[in-house]
């Protein structure tokens, strides 16, 4: 058993209330420690799968792991392969617990106390029983003030059309402008498998389940109620006396909406509760993801996260043009065979530190090594259309010059003369036809997958950064695929 489960007892009656877009939360010991995820088939480890979601998507999957529990399951225990779902202790420290246990597999998640014992000692179902009734009778009261809802009952059987042994008791179910559709009160008393499996007989029937609460207080929230909240889009439906009254006023159903808004600050989101009230046409209802909801949240949310995202890329990209401009500018103005100064160290020291953040490797000093000098005396002269850092007058002189002792680098020379539009010129510049012979005849050693021109592993990372995208395009010729991220 999880050590955070024991303390149930002495944690009954309290309450966490996590922010939505907070990073969810494993217990510190789970008994199962790893799990097998059906969906990719690869083992999981469970703490790790927990804390690396957001509160609001941990619960939306907490839900979708329970409905496809019997048919499909998303989980399995890596021990003893039974299903395996998302329990919460009082604390909403999340964990794995088998759908059952006969004490063949080493890792107990079952409390001693069986779930109705649990629910009994968690809520006073006499003292819900008058806020149950109190709120079935205020839906029904809205309901009959709307000539658009007929057939209003109220705790009466709905039998499956699909299986005459199976059926639920509704709340509440009426026909209106959506057909059957069934309202259910949800107390703190409503457990997932409950929600589920509610969920999923509705769906089968075609119909709409709507959840309504009679009240809400985002500040406090306990985890039955995120249950709803984060599958229906982040709202909260609330019949109350106020919207009954504004009902049989205005003869419509009316209800509370609660829900999320998301704010942008800076480069992070945030939210804000809001709430109003509606008309009950005025909400999207979708059967088949058994949603109803009057705000969009996920879709507005969606949309800030990737204008956050896309302005992040952006400013990495301009640091990274910037970096690439001091690259090359550095590489102008520095004087080949001699020492550099100490304006040069401080330079080549700062360019250095900031590539590495990129996970991109400078020599320790720009004359250490004559293989990075080739690659960026080839890359900058192509750039520049003029020889760069040979005593050379043209640029087929550096091409021959890399071709012949740094045949590791012909491949970077050769896309720093297409992206530069650099072809015509060493065409002009190659009176003898030599480097068009030799170009083909690389080409057709590299179409082989012969090593002797294939580019060095070592180099692609920075090849990528002085010309971007090329990374995939080396990689495929080249024996040892690079195993660094891409540059932006």
């Amino acid at each position: 058993m999880d050590g955070a489960e024991k303390q149930i007892g002495s944690a009954i009656g309290g309450n966490v209330t996590f922010n939505p877009l907070a990073a969810a939360l494993p217990v510190d010991e789970p008994a199962i420690r790893e799990a097998l995820d059906c969906d990719i088939g690869e083992f999981v480890d469970a703490k790790a799968w927990i804390g690396g979601q957001r509160y609001e998507e941990l619960i939306a999957q907490r839900v979708s792991i329970r409905e496809r529990l019997y048919e499909k399951p998303r989980f399995r225990c890596s021990l003893c392969s039974v299903p395996v779902y998302l329990v919460a202790n009082q604390l909403k420290h999340f964990f794995f617990r088998h759908i059952t246990e006969d004490g063949s597999c080493p890792a107990e998640t079952r409390s001693a106390l069986s779930r109705d014992e649990i629910l009994a000692r968690k809520y006073d179902g006499v003292r819900e029983s008058e806020p149950h009734k109190r709120i079935k009778a205020l839906i029904v009261r809205s309901l009959s003030a709307d000539p658009s809802f007929s057939e209003i009952l109220s705790e009466r059987q709905w039998r499956s059309s699909h299986d005459e042994r199976s059926r639920r008791q509704p709340d509440v179910q009426a026909k209106g402008p959506l057909g059957r559709t069934a309202f259910e009160v949800q107390l703190s008393t409503t457990f997932l498998d409950v929600v589920a499996g509610r969920r999923s007989f509705y769906k089968q029937e075609g119909a709409l389940l709507v959840w309504v609460m009679g009240n809400f207080d985002p500040e406090y929230r306990r985890l039955t109620t995120d249950d709803l909240l984060f599958t229906n889009n982040s709202n909260i439906l609330v019949v109350d006396g106020e919207t009954a009254n504004l009902s049989e006023a205005e003869c419509q159903f009316y209800v509370r909406c609660h829900f999320r808004r998301p704010m942008r600050e800076g480069d992070r989101l945030t939210d804000r509760w809001e709430s109003c009230v509606v008309p009950f046409s005025e909400l999207t209802c979708e059967k088949e993801a058994q949603h109803c909801w009057y705000f969009d949240y996920d879709r507005q949310a969606s949309a800030l996260r990737a204008e956050i995202d896309k302005d992040l890329q952006e400013r990495e990209r301009a640091k990274l043009d910037a970096l690439r401009s001091e690259l090359f500018s550095f590489w102008l103005s520095r004087k080949p065979n001699t020492a550099p100064d100490e304006n040069e160290v401080r330079s080549w020291t700062t360019l250095l530190g900031a590539l590495s953040d990129h996970g991109i490797s400078l020599p320790p000093s720009p004359d250490g090594d004559s293989g990075f000098i080739a690659l960026m005396n080839g890359v900058a002269s192509a750039k520049e259309g003029k020889p760069v850092g040979w005593n050379f007058k043209h640029l087929v002189e550096v091409a021959h010059r890399i071709a012949d002792g740094y045949p590791q680098h012909v491949v970077a020379f050769g896309h720093a003369a297409r992206l530069f539009k650099r072809d015509e010129m060493l065409a002009e510049q190659d009176r003898t036809g030599k480097w068009k012979r030799r170009s083909a005849a690389i080409g057709a050693s590299l179409r082989k997958g012969q090593p002797d021109f294939a580019p060095d592993p070592v180099s692609i990372l920075l090849v990528d950064f002085l010309m971007p995208g090329t990374k995939a395009k080396l990689e495929k010729i080249t024996s040892v695929p690079s195993t660094h991220a891409p540059v932006a």
